[in-house]
């Protein structure tokens, strides 16, 4: 007679998004909150033609490890203005709605697109790449194989302008709003 055992606590089983994608990376910051510190920064996504590129900012939380050791390498580099490529995975998009604090749309309502920034398969900095994940067998957790003929093609690409981030940080946008979201979504 055989015996099964049963496990001791349920297996949590999850249902995932994951965002992958080349962009420009920018305002690196920390966050305390709870007595606890958080890396943040923005990411302005490149999508579209190459001769027409669009660009999709994103406020990231950083919480994979090896993102968060790189990142902080970097932090120089990127806060100091250095044009900054990354190609990277993010997760639990979530929409941040907000109260603009300044410009014209002072009172007006918008809203933020907010993620976590799980990894980095390659940066570089003004031109340079200083960073390449090693390769994976897998493919279904690396970037695509024309990563870097898709990061040379950004020559052409203009840099995006840096937003005022007097505004993100300001209170009443989602910055302080969805922290607290974000953060109970990610101890979930």
């Amino acid at each position: 007679m055989t015996t099964q055992t049963q496990p001791t606590a349920e297996e949590k089983k999850y249902f995932n998004l994951y965002l992958q994608g080349i962009g420009y990376l920018n305002n690196v910051r920390t966050i305390t909150r709870n007595r606890q510190s958080y890396l943040k920064l923005s990411v302005a996504a490149i999508q579209g033609p190459v001769d027409n590129a669009d660009y999709t900012y994103f406020d990231c939380t950083v919480v994979g490890t090896e993102a968060k050791q790189l990142i902080s390498n970097c932090v120089q580099e990127i806060n100091s203005g250095q044009t900054v490529l990354a190609c990277f995975t993010l997760s639990d998009l979530l929409v941040s709605p907000f109260i603009h604090q300044k410009s014209e749309l002072r009172g007006q309502p918008g809203a933020g697109l907010t993620s976590n920034l799980l990894s980095l398969s390659m940066i570089k900095i003004n031109g340079e790449v200083v960073y390449a994940a090693p390769t994976k067998e897998s493919t279904s957790d690396v970037m695509p194989s024309n990563a870097s003929e898709t990061s040379d093609a950004l020559e052409t690409v203009a840099t995006p302008e840096a937003t005022d981030d007097s505004e993100i940080t300001s209170s009443g946008h989602p910055t302080s709003i969805t922290e607290d979201a974000t953060l109970a979504h990610d101890a979930a």
